[in-house]
């Protein structure tokens, strides 16, 4: 069994969504992003701490509902820059855990696809624990709907007209082989 330590929306204080949520099927894939900005109250995101990484959970979910006029946070998933996992989107963790998903509003078409969020700003690299917490996320993930590999892993940009994940996408391949060892060793 992969562990792993997600921050849950009733933990980091999430608003309630504006309207009911759908689950869907399982998911077949899942789509890399990242978020284009860091908390703005962040001296150092490479030291961010649990309470500033619920605070920029907040912020997304905010920017997502009032200025996007969604539903909840767009994404499932948000993996900071300090190695915090937390979910995004309300009934998130309790679908995939049902082996189901719930409809997001991440990647037009794709919404019934895992999105995961990677905060990231400019051409900065991914630091090492953001690294790992997305490959944990991932084997957790495959883990949860009995998969013996990971899901597939695409880059926004391959389904919809954005730079998104900008220099990241670089990152996707040996990412996700981690995943695959954490799967592997179950641990």
């Amino acid at each position: 069994m992969v562990k792993l330590d997600i921050i849950t929306v009733h933990e980091w204080h999430a608003r309630k969504p504006k309207s009911g949520l759908t689950t869907v099927t399982r998911s077949r894939r899942i789509i890399f992003h990242h978020t284009a900005g860091h908390l703005r109250q962040i001296n150092n995101p490479k030291v961010e701490s649990y309470e500033e990484a619920c605070r920029y959970a907040r912020d997304i979910q905010n920017f997502h509902m009032d200025g996007n006029g969604w539903t909840d946070s767009g994404h499932n998933f948000l993996v900071t820059r300090g190695g915090h996992v937390l979910q995004g989107r309300w009934l998130t963790v309790s679908a995939i855990v049902a082996h189901h998903m719930v409809l997001s509003a991440h990647c037009p078409g794709q919404n019934e696809q895992i999105g995961i969020e990677h905060e990231h700003y400019g051409n900065e690299e991914m630091t090492a624990k953001q690294k790992e917490a997305s490959a944990r996320l991932m084997a957790w993930i495959a883990d949860k709907y009995d998969l013996k590999t990971v899901l597939p892993v695409d880059p926004h940009r391959k389904y919809f007209p954005t730079s998104c994940p900008a220099n990241l996408v670089e990152d996707i391949a040996g990412i996700k082989k981690r995943a695959q060892e954490i799967l592997k060793a179950g641990t």
